[in-house]
């Protein structure tokens, strides 16, 4: 079971991995290989979380510490995480992901872009509301009140007679 776990929690890895950009494929590897290492002697530290929980618990953590570390000021890593994400810089500073220092052109493009909420942006908390389906779901009801197995035998029986009776033209002018 415990082999099982740990392909579990290898492949949510890469997948992590992969949704970060890690490219190419060497690289997401590699870093996969490290962090499932490292992943395997924390949970052996502590048996009673799961391998899965182990090994997400020490990615979430390297890549929320790494963004902080590309910050100015840790309060800015979310800031930084969304600048990372950009296109210009996604594209060229992809393998640079969780590296242990950063070049210098990579901090210096994640700190230069502004990012501004605009006018249109507007935070509001999204509570969970019943689906109203309207008559849609007295239409449902009724025609599910009204069903009944005759109306599915006769409508079999019909289509047997029908059968047989083509099958009986057929026979008597193709045979």
């Amino acid at each position: 079971m415990e082999k099982i776990d740990w392909d579990a929690a290898c492949l949510r890895l890469e997948d992590y991995l992969r949704a970060h950009g890690v490219e190419p494929r060497e690289r997401l590897l590699s870093l996969t290989l490290e962090m499932l290492r490292e992943a395997r002697s924390l949970h052996a530290q502590n048996p009673s979380m799961s391998p899965l929980e182990t090994t997400m618990g020490l990615a979430i953590g390297k890549t929320d510490a790494w963004f902080s570390a590309l910050a100015e000021k840790p309060e800015h890593s979310a800031r930084t995480r969304v600048a990372f994400f950009s296109p210009p810089i996604q594209m060229k500073w992809a393998s640079a992901f969780l590296l242990p220092s950063p070049p210098a052109e990579l901090l210096s493009n994640v700190r230069s872009i502004v990012i501004e909420a605009g006018p249109a942006l507007d935070f509001q908390s999204v509570v969970r509301k019943e689906m109203d389906y309207g008559a849609m779901k007295d239409i449902a009801r009724e025609t599910w009140d009204q069903f009944s197995w005759s109306h599915v035998l006769r409508a079999f029986a019909l289509w047997v007679v029908l059968f047989f009776v083509a099958y009986g033209v057929y026979l008597k002018f193709f045979s």
